[in-house]
């Protein structure tokens, strides 16, 4: 090897081990995850579905509206940019007939606009697949990967006393109801507050009975007998009906009906309380009252010290007509109950905290919670405190005749105060990455090796001069 060719052989690796040392050096002082993260919590009720002018439409079509039969549809229909209609007469709907006109054009945009509404919500999204029928769901995003169908079964969707609730399906394929299958609407939920977003069609079988607006991408299908109880919009295929009826919906406030809960058995200005349909009252006097539609609603009887509450929990139905129930407070055996203390540490002096300790809620400016519990097994959570983290959080506690102390830490957010000694997976102890201990690692290897073989060859040159 020449001379020359040796000097570049050192140049290129004495720059070879510079570039391995920064390399190291900057694995080392890359911002590391500390493995707590602090993500916003999320609202996962969802808004309705805006659409536009297309409210008023009974059916509405990108190429056409095709009829046989007696079909009855309350409201408009329209077709855009497509033009054809038929089957009306001996089809019948009772507002406007809008085809390639500037009011179906204007439908056919906001069209487009809740379509892809519906179709880009994720927001606290729950998987659902295959066949809905025999269900029973709450409001909320439900999401399909592929097809959907209410079959072997009604599909019911349960408001949960909220008139205002909603459900959005997104549907990536089709959506299908076999014969006679039903959406059945309970406590309290709407027909104009479901929408159904399918990324091909949607196709309603015969005497089925369907609830809430169908945004179809292509092609929507009524067979005969069918009935939708909301809108038929296929943004780029056809309507077809077949003696079918659809029925515009309003979404107002439903009749509700006072359900009143009366205590017995405690002094005067007690303070006790009910949980109703999801919704807490408290009252020092004798009774807690709620007002719900039509339905069937659960409740919780609150814990009062040194009282025993029967029922404690139940059901109450409501059948168009106020309803009412009784709880009975039995006072408890002297020595029956017992001191259950949280006691917190990390909170600035002064800072409001509270616990809910068995369905009740106490809040306390000091560094103390405390309640009267009875003997048993109890759950507890500690509420959310902004900018920080309480350990635990949530857990069980046994009472068996003895005073029960529980110490809350309370840390700075994302300090990972709440850690609990566990690793996350792909962390070492120290709370840095696998991946880039092994970065390191071989950087480092790197960088040693190259310079060990600059060593080597200016000692061969040496030998030889």
């Amino acid at each position: 090897m020449s001379m020359e060719s040796k000097r570049g052989s050192v140049r290129a690796l004495s720059v070879l081990v510079g570039f391995a040392m920064v390399f190291a050096a900057f694995v080392a002082v890359i911002p590391r995850a500390t493995g707590t993260s602090v993500v916003p919590a999320a609202t996962c009720g969802q808004g309705a579905v805006a659409l536009g002018s297309t409210s008023s439409y009974a059916a509405l079509s990108a190429t056409s509206i095709t009829n046989t039969g007696p079909s009855s549809l309350t409201g408009d229909i329209g077709v855009s940019p497509g033009s054809a209609v038929t089957g009306f007469p001996p089809g019948t709907h009772t507002g406007v007939e809008n085809v390639a006109n500037t009011a179906s054009a204007a439908a056919k945009l906001d069209l487009t606009t809740a379509f892809n509404d519906a179709a880009g919500r994720s927001n606290c999204a729950v998987s659902v697949a295959g066949n809905l029928g025999g269900q029973t769901l709450t409001p909320g995003l439900y999401k399909s990967t592929s097809s959907l169908a209410i079959s072997s079964g009604d599909l019911t969707l349960s408001g949960g006393g909220n008139p205002n609730a909603v459900f959005v399906f997104e549907v990536a394929s089709a959506l299908t109801t076999t014969s006679g299958r039903q959406v059945v609407l309970t406590n309290g939920a709407q027909a104009g507050n479901v929408f159904w977003q399918m990324g091909s069609s949607a196709s309603l079988g015969t005497t089925s009975v369907m609830q809430g607006t169908l945004l179809a991408h292509t092609s929507i299908t009524l067979s005969t007998g069918a009935q939708l109880n909301g809108r038929a919009l296929a943004a780029t295929g056809d309507v077809t009906l077949a003696s079918a009826t659809i029925v515009v919906p309003t979404t107002t406030a439903p009749t509700t009906y006072p359900v009143t809960f009366t205590e017995s058995g405690l002094p005067a200005q007690t303070s006790w309380s009910v949980t109703f349909a999801g919704v807490l009252s408290s009252s020092m006097g004798t009774t807690n009252q709620f007002n719900v539609p039509s339905g069937s609603y659960a409740y919780t009887a609150g814990t009062v010290a040194a009282y025993t509450a029967s029922p404690a929990s139940g059901s109450v139905p409501v059948n168009g007509a106020p309803a009412a129930a009784t709880i009975q407070f039995t006072a408890g055996a002297s020595g029956s109950f017992s001191t259950v203390t949280f006691t917190e540490s990390g909170l600035t002096a002064g800072t409001g905290w509270s616990v809910t300790l068995n369905g009740v809620l106490i809040n306390s400016l000091t560094d103390t919670n405390a309640f009267s519990e009875a003997n048993g097994t109890i759950t507890y959570t500690i509420a959310a405190q902004s900018g920080y983290d309480a350990t635990p959080s949530s857990g069980t506690l046994t009472v068996t005749g003895n005073s029960v102390a529980q110490p809350i830490v309370f840390t700075t957010a994302g300090s990972g105060g709440g850690g609990g000694g566990s690793n996350s997976p792909g962390t070492s102890s120290s709370g840095m990455p696998t991946w880039e201990w092994i970065a390191i690692g071989l950087a480092v290897l790197l960088a040693l090796g190259a310079l060990a073989a600059v060593l080597l060859m200016r000692n061969r040159k040496a030998g030889k001069t």
